[in-house]
């Protein structure tokens, strides 16, 4: 199972399928988590919020899509359903691969390391070395029975 976010707008060109449904665009996919539904629940009122900046005739909805079957989700329907989905979590070894490039040297490197290598978390930022690195910190005591 996973949640879509879907929109049309009639400013976009060929809105209408030939049938005159609206042809929906694919905004985002969210996992079948707890947070996978709350982040799509937001983008959702995100992506109204600029449709309807632009004024036109649009909508703008989550579906849940499950098996080769898709549904609009109901603002009810996702109540019901988020008492019973996993909590989900964001790890930085699941996003990392699309949005950094890697580095020369890593890329090196990355080739030459066995196919069965455990995937490392990585800093989000370099370490930089400052003057407090070196500095000598005492230990203190606070007198807690005061």
């Amino acid at each position: 199972m996973k949640f879509a976010v879907r929109y049309w707008s009639s400013l976009l060109p060929d809105y209408r399928k030939p049938d005159a449904e609206p042809h929906w665009i694919d905004h985002s996919l969210h996992p079948a988590t707890k947070l996978g539904l709350h982040n799509a629940l937001l983008t959702q009122h995100d992506r109204l919020q600029i449709l309807e900046q632009h004024d036109g005739v649009y909508e703008c909805a989550v579906f849940v899509l499950e098996s080769g079957k898709e549904e609009k989700l109901t603002q009810e329907a996702a109540e019901r359903l988020f008492a019973s989905l996993p909590h989900g979590e964001v790890k930085w070894l699941d996003i990392r691969d699309f949005l950094l490039l890697q580095r020369a040297e890593s890329k090196d490197s990355a080739s030459s390391a066995p196919a069965g290598t455990q995937a490392q978390q990585f800093h989000l930022f370099e370490p930089l070395h400052t003057p407090y690195d070196q500095a000598e910190t005492e230990h203190h005591d606070f007198e807690t029975d005061a």
